[in-house]
């Protein structure tokens, strides 16, 4: 099967999605299908993005890049690059990793006029905390449905992914009657069983030299963005600090909103024992990974989330992990992988202390629990399957 996988960018700046589109593609590739990965290119992008994917490109999958779409493509003023319409024509599928840009849109509406079977995975862009945490951004998305073509592109899609049914059930449906598909992201089996380069862990010692001194890490390895709750995380370990000396707080992210990180560097500041926090945007990324095998504890305090690859990758590195329940993984607690909590500094305060209470026996037996939480349903080889047959129709999606 001749399978296109297109995404609005594949630098590693862009966080999960580009992860999640690598990963699926060399799966797919691994498991006999012939697949495509199209992206559009920013100037000066390309030697980042080959380096960062390179284990996708040497496992045969094809990446094609295109010129950025704007409205005047979208809407025929200007024409789109020659190569989207060649690439989306010769595809016996299409899966669209997004949603809300015009070269998603316009991908989509290729497929659609051509009768091209194509599936949207939504990645946590239709929660509905996120779409109305503001009243212009909220408004923007109602335009868009409207004007620019996005409910048929819903309606008539053979599919349309989310992560888990938790993840449906907090997202807003654009138009009635979604052919639904819940199929999780995925990471490599083998991650987490590697042992861990004497470079890698001399760059995270130039990075944060005091990490050596702390007993146990908590680490969060995500956007630096309000909707991921960081400021939260701060506020609450600022609170248990304290009472556990030993413990320390690191913060790798990919710096989405300035005004917010320097909001929550501020916190950090505030942190009665400040060594113990560190805060870098300079471990992030494939070659980054590394980090989650010396750290203790995972944390993801999200407000909205869709299905979270940097959790996803804790699980599989055998971490015990604290998240909140807009993570939309209740296995988490109900497999004994760590705890659930609610949104708010008070709950993750709580949780905390919870998780530092345990001995090393209890963290270590949580460990074993998340890899097998893992290993028994998000490695890439299972979740292909299951795209795979939804591609070729082999799966009914829900309601059907």
């Amino acid at each position: 099967m001749k399978i296109l996988l297109v995404i609005d960018g594949m630098h590693p700046r862009d966080g999960g999605p580009p992860a999640v589109v690598a990963g699926s593609a060399i799966a797919l590739q691994r498991g006999g299908d012939n697949v495509t990965v199209l992206t559009t290119l920013q100037s000066g992008d390309e030697q980042d993005v080959r380096a960062t994917w390179s284990a996708m490109i040497d496992s045969g999958v094809a990446i094609k890049f295109c010129a950025p779409v704007g409205l005047s493509q979208l809407l025929g003023i200007s024409r789109i690059d020659p190569l989207v319409v060649q690439t989306v024509a010769t595809a016996d599928v299409v899966h669209i990793h997004g949603f809300w840009t015009p070269a998603l849109l316009a991908v989509a509406k290729m497929a659609r006029r051509a009768g091209t079977p194509y599936f949207i995975s939504t990645h946590g862009l239709l929660d509905r905390r996120a779409l109305t945490s503001s009243r212009s951004k909220w408004i923007k998305k109602r335009l868009a449905l409207a004007l620019l073509g996005f409910r048929p592109v819903f309606r008539d899609a053979s599919g349309v992914i989310f992560g888990s049914e938790t993840e449906d059930s907090e997202s807003w449906d654009p138009v009635s009657g979604m052919r639904k598909y819940y199929i999780p992201n995925g990471v490599e089996a083998n991650v987490g069983q590697a042992s861990i380069p004497s470079r890698s862990r001399e760059r995270l010692a130039a990075i944060a030299p005091q990490f050596d001194r702390w007993d146990r890490s908590l680490l969060f390895y995500s956007r630096i963005h309000p909707e991921k709750g960081l400021d939260m995380l701060v506020k609450a370990f600022n609170a248990v600090a304290p009472d556990h000396p030993g413990t320390g707080l690191l913060i790798a992210g990919i710096m989405k909103d300035e005004a917010y990180g320097a909001y929550v560097s501020d916190l950090v500041a505030q942190c009665p024992a400040p060594d113990r926090v560190v805060m870098t945007t300079n471990l992030t990324g494939p070659e980054s990974h590394f980090v989650y095998a010396l750290c203790n504890i995972f944390v993801l305090p999200s407000h909205a989330e869709g299905f979270s690859v940097a959790l996803t990758e804790a699980l599989a590195h055998g971490l015990p992990s604290l998240i909140t329940r807009y993570c939309h993984l209740p296995l988490v607690a109900s497999e004994g992988a760590g705890f659930v909590v609610e949104p708010t500094p008070e709950s993750i305060e709580a949780g905390l202390r919870q998780l530092l209470s345990l001995t090393n026996d209890e963290l270590a037996a949580m460990g074993r629990n998340a890899r097998t939480l893992f290993e028994r349903h998000y490695t890439w080889d299972r979740v292909a399957e299951q795209l795979h047959d939804a591609y070729a129709g082999k799966s009914r999606h829900v309601g059907a």
